[in-house]
């Protein structure tokens, strides 16, 4: 017989994610499964408190190291195959590259990655390194667009590579050709440029094109390649436009569609109410600070915080009492000549 503390363990949040994510990874060892055993996990990035900065809910290394624990344990129970189920708005663009490497070097065979609801940026190229993608038609990914982050007087500013790119290539030589401003005053626009930041733009954007040529290229028709770069990458419009998972299947990239099919009902409801509490716990369960980071396993999930404090506004100065009789006195001065 159970005790009440285990009866009350089994209701909590985390325990009932859980239970739910156990029940996935029985649900795709049956359905994709022909003979080796499969580990699924979350990996889920977002921050909802208006005092935290976004840039620290992302995909990054300090993520991939915890992620590598839960690997080492899936592959010790003998799991062949992994699954992750991933939402995140981007993030370090080397993350992919690194994580896809820490799992085939650990012995994996076949990477999937599951999309309920939004991989972008660095979650797309996640995706598109996978062996297999998996997701509701109504998922969306974005461009590969690295952004860099800079540190201003203002604060931190957050830099698109291409945008960045595209202004001093295309932008500030048209504008000195309108306003007819010569080498001359084209060399004094280009001064006024961190030239810095253009050649790590240009370094990131030859990384991601690397990144693709390595471990995509391969898997496409040569057309649908140079569509890839286009798209995602060369002629990118904004860096948050939202595209279907559909483009990739397009594309040539495997995807299943979890809403196209019955034989994936069961898969997609558990799928969308274990999201669900995720989202549920980012967003109401009690913590110290913003919730930046959760990756979930059947044995257990781990949840990041990033603590934030609310600055406070300085004390309004009072001036000695000399200065105040002035201020008043000048005040009241100006109230009476306005008066007349």
């Amino acid at each position: 017989m159970k005790t009440l503390f285990e009866l009350l363990r089994e209701e909590t949040p985390g325990n009932i994610r859980t239970q739910l994510l156990s029940k996935i990874n029985d649900i795709i060892n049956k359905l994709f499964s022909s003979g080796q055993k499969v580990g699924t996990l979350s990996l889920i990035t977002n921050v909802f408190s208006p005092i935290a900065l976004p840039i620290g809910a992302m995909l990054n290394v300090h993520a991939t190291q915890i992620l590598e624990q839960a690997l080492i344990r899936f592959r010790r129970d003998g799991c062949e195959d992994l699954y992750v189920i991933l939402s995140t708005l981007g993030g370090d663009i080397h993350f992919p590259e690194l994580f896809i490497g820490k799992a085939r070097g650990l012995g994996f065979e076949r990477i999937n990655i599951i999309i309920p609801s939004i991989a972008m940026s660095a979650g797309t190229l996640l995706a598109m390194l996978s062996d297999r993608i998996i997701g509701f038609s109504f998922a969306s990914i974005g461009p590969v667009d690295p952004q860099l982050i800079v540190q201003t007087p203002q604060g931190l500013r957050v830099i698109s590579a291409i945008a960045y790119k595209r202004l001093i290539e295309e932008t500030l030589p048209r504008l000195a050709y309108e306003k007819k401003l010569g080498v001359d005053g084209l060399s004094r626009l280009y001064i006024a440029q961190d030239m810095y930041l253009y050649q790590e733009s240009l370094r990131s954007l030859d990384y991601v094109k690397k990144v693709l040529n390595n471990n995509v290229k391969l898997k496409l028709d040569e057309n649908k390649f140079e569509e890839l770069l286009s798209t995602f990458l060369t002629d990118v419009e904004t860096h948050s436009k939202p595209l279907g998972l559909k483009v990739l299947k397009e594309l040539g990239f495997d995807v299943i569609f979890l809403d196209s099919n019955d034989k994936y009902k069961e898969l997609a409801e558990l799928i969308a109410e274990y999201y669900s509490r995720v989202e549920h716990a980012f967003v109401f369960e009690p913590s110290k600070g913003a919730r930046i980071l959760l990756i979930g396993a059947p044995f257990g999930e781990i949840i990041q915080e990033a603590i934030v404090q609310v600055v406070k506004p300085p004390p309004h100065r009072v001036g000695p009492p000399s200065q105040q009789q002035k201020k008043e006195e000048s005040t009241k001065n100006i109230q009476i000549l306005g008066s007349q």
